[in-house]
């Protein structure tokens, strides 16, 4: 990226990403209230309040964690335009993560830089497009193909999420061995730990836990091995 991209890059694409990423994001909030609309004008219905309340505590225990693993651990992956993207899009992590995954390891983009960034947001985007269309053509021919479709295919369906994250997980770990072994290591435990009930204790069970911890614990242990190395480079850098 020569220096006239760079400019344009910091002065016209990222302030433009952040402002409409704000804009649109802030207007999801009431956006989602339209199907509760939709019900009370067409159909009668009006909203338990006791029952919303209660729902929303729930949800929001449930939920509010995520928020910050999910922009700790999604943000290097994602960057800030695929972060706007996949919230407002949903499916932050088994869609739209694997596909940027696996776009900048295919063009060989250093996380965190501009052209990384660039091309996250067309990762992203495609990813969602992509899940739109398939998402239609499942809604219209899903009965039909769970009746043609072998048993076994449907059964081997359940393991399709742990494969693309195990598949993300070698994907990044071949790049670092040593951190990769640590950090599954830790993992392991972790998981082992929240099936013996140990987070049980928390809202909705704890389920939030394992991912929380793995996030926070990664983010320490790989700090403590590169966070000197890292600030030597771009100290050399500059």
């Amino acid at each position: 990226m020569n220096e006239e991209n760079y400019t344009s890059y910091h002065k016209d694409y990222m302030p433009g990403i952040v402002k409409w990423g704000r804009v649109l994001n802030l207007l999801m909030v009431p956006a989602m209230f339209l199907p509760v609309l939709f019900i009370l004008i067409f159909f009668g219905v009006e909203p338990n309040m006791a029952g919303a309340i209660s729902g929303s505590i729930a949800y929001i225990s449930f939920s509010l964690p995520y928020y910050f693993t999910e922009l700790i651990s999604l943000g290097p992956i994602l960057h800030v335009p695929g972060t706007y993207i996949a919230f407002i899009a949903g499916n932050s992590r088994n869609i739209c993560a694997v596909a940027t995954s696996s776009a900048l390891d295919v063009t060989g983009a250093k996380t965190g830089t501009p052209e990384a960034t660039v091309m996250a947001t067309i990762a992203t985007a495609v990813s969602v497009i992509m899940k739109f269309v398939i998402v239609l053509v499942i809604a219209l021919t899903g009965s039909w193909i769970l009746t043609v479709v072998p048993q076994e295919v449907i059964t081997c369906l359940t393991y399709l999420l742990p494969s693309l994250f195990g598949a993300m997980w070698m994907q990044w770990a071949i790049t670092d061995i040593k951190l990769g072994g640590i950090m599954l290591a830790i993992a392991l435990i972790i998981n082992f730990g929240y099936r013996q009930g140990i987070f049980s204790f928390l809202p909705a069970g704890g389920e939030y836990m394992p991912v929380l911890l793995c996030v926070i614990i990664g983010y320490i242990i790989a700090k403590a091995m590169y966070g000197k190395k890292v600030q030597n480079d771009s100290s050399a850098e500059s």
